[in-house]
């Protein structure tokens, strides 16, 4: 099986570089940037129409969209797993809500917050800012008060909605948002940058 995937540095896509580094999946990392337009390239566009990151392509078959990148990785794991493992068709699905939940609702929000012109065509995007900000505060206050006795979003046990939602809190964290109010995040960003594959991931985007 060939698998590449197309990512950018500080993307979300290094949710997906995490899920391959984890599995411990041969992959090729091919560097898609942002900045100059690459992704609006006629080029890249044949490889992806959409011209977003992240992208996979599976023998050459195009795969999108994180959460069923990450669904499907999952699924070819043999010891290591990115979420516990379950019989119950609904705890499973109740795992990839978690994810979509990142996804459709914080992930979103964030890019209110570190992105707004991607909303408004106006100069002013002080509004934008103030709905993202808003959103976080809600679902950053769930987060905290969740992991406030627990190591991992599930427990005793990493899963990569931890570092999904690790992505979002930083990703907010650079753009201006404060942590401050929520210690459980900033510990869980301290456990979750001690992986190995978080350094692993860091080097594969400083390429």
């Amino acid at each position: 099986m060939s698998l590449v995937l197309y990512y950018a540095p500080g993307a979300c896509s290094g949710v997906t570089i995490t899920a391959m580094i984890e599995l411990g999946l041969e992959c090729e990392f091919k560097k898609v940037d942002l900045a100059s337009g690459e992704q609006k390239t006629p080029a890249y566009q044949q490889i992806n129409p959409y011209g977003k990151v992240p992208a996979v392509t599976v023998d050459g078959q195009l795969l999108t969209e994180n959460p069923a990148i990450l669904i499907y990785l999952n699924s070819l794991a043999t010891s290591s797993k990115l979420m516990p493992d379950t019989d119950c068709a609904l705890q499973r699905s109740q795992y990839y809500s978690d994810l979509m939940w990142l996804s459709s609702s914080v992930h979103p929000s964030v890019r209110h917050v570190c992105m707004p012109s991607y909303y408004t065509q106006s100069s002013d995007t002080d509004d934008v800012v103030a709905k993202g900000i808003k959103q976080l505060i809600l679902y950053f206050t769930m987060a905290n008060q969740h992991l406030q006795n627990s190591t991992w979003w599930y427990g005793e046990q990493w899963s990569i909605f931890d570092t999904y939602l690790h992505w979002c809190y930083t990703r907010a964290l650079r753009g201006g948002f404060a942590l401050d109010s929520f210690p459980a995040l900033l510990s869980h960003q301290q456990r979750l940058e001690a992986r190995p594959s978080f350094a692993i991931r860091q080097q594969i985007e400083q390429r």
